[in-house]
């Protein structure tokens, strides 16, 4: 929920998202104002491009040598920015992920196969 006191948080996409609290706000400010969500975009997407139509996973990116994200959350917020500017898909295959529950690979949308009807599923499926 966007409160018109939040003159300097610009509307997602184009800043980043944040939830109806002041801690969130907060978070969606130091992001926007020091660029790391930028950075942090541009790195996820390099990492998931780099691991072609194989896929990476979330743990993988957060894992990297070089990945600068505080938490695996942020990381997946990452993914989910990068998501929505239609860079990135998931590949519809999940892998053993570090807490024993399987998770989503992600793959460059160039790798993507091409969905016959023009939509796409509601639930991230493949059509």
């Amino acid at each position: 929920m966007i409160d018109i006191h939040d003159t300097d948080l610009p509307p997602y996409p184009g800043g980043a998202g944040y939830r109806d609290d002041e801690a969130s706000r907060d978070g969606a400010r130091k992001v926007n104002r020091d660029g790391s969500r930028v950075t942090q975009c541009a790195f996820v997407l390099a990492a998931v491009e780099s691991a072609g139509p194989a896929g990476i996973d979330a743990y993988r990116i957060f894992n990297l040598p070089d990945a600068h994200f505080r938490d695996l959350s942020t990381c997946r917020a990452r993914l989910s920015d990068v998501k929505k500017q239609g860079k990135i898909v998931k590949k519809g295959e999940r892998t053993e992920g570090e807490a024993g529950v399987s998770v989503n690979l992600w793959i460059a949308a160039r790798f993507a196969p091409p969905v016959e009807n023009g939509q796409g599923d509601l639930f991230g499926e493949a059509a």
